[in-house]
């Protein structure tokens, strides 16, 4: 996968996309405009630029295009986490969960999936 950055509204699209599967510009500027006006152009402009990165992918279907993902969520996912450990917690993983788990909106359900999760990768080795 390209390692090129993503914007905040280029990751929103990009996730309206996946959950939609595919879509065309017009299905993304209806899902954004749900909860706040954006501009056809804005959001065409962006899907083509998600696509020169690598993120989209595009066939024709009649006088439109139509988007769907080409990189998977969970490849996505990874790519962006490793970026934050990388460059916000200076590549510790270790300070990422600590943060993780210190955080006032992490839920004591979380936590307990989290420790069953951390029991079951331990079972598996």
């Amino acid at each position: 996968m390209k390692k090129r950055n993503l914007g905040d509204v280029e990751l929103e699209i990009y996730n309206i996309v996946c959950r939609l599967q595919e879509a065309s510009v017009q299905q993304v500027v209806d899902e954004i405009n749900k909860h706040r006006q954006t501009a056809y152009t804005s959001v065409m402009t962006m899907m083509k630029s998600l696509a020169d990165k690598g993120y989209l992918g595009f066939r024709r279907a009649g006088k439109k295009f139509v988007y769907f993902p080409a990189v998977q969520p969970g490849e996505l996912r990874q790519s962006l986490l490793q970026r934050t450990i990388d460059r916000v917690f200076d590549g510790s993983a270790i300070d990422l969960v600590q943060s993780l788990v210190k955080s006032e909106k992490i839920s004591r359900e979380d936590l307990d999936e989290i420790r069953k999760i951390l029991n079951e990768m331990d079972d598996d080795q």
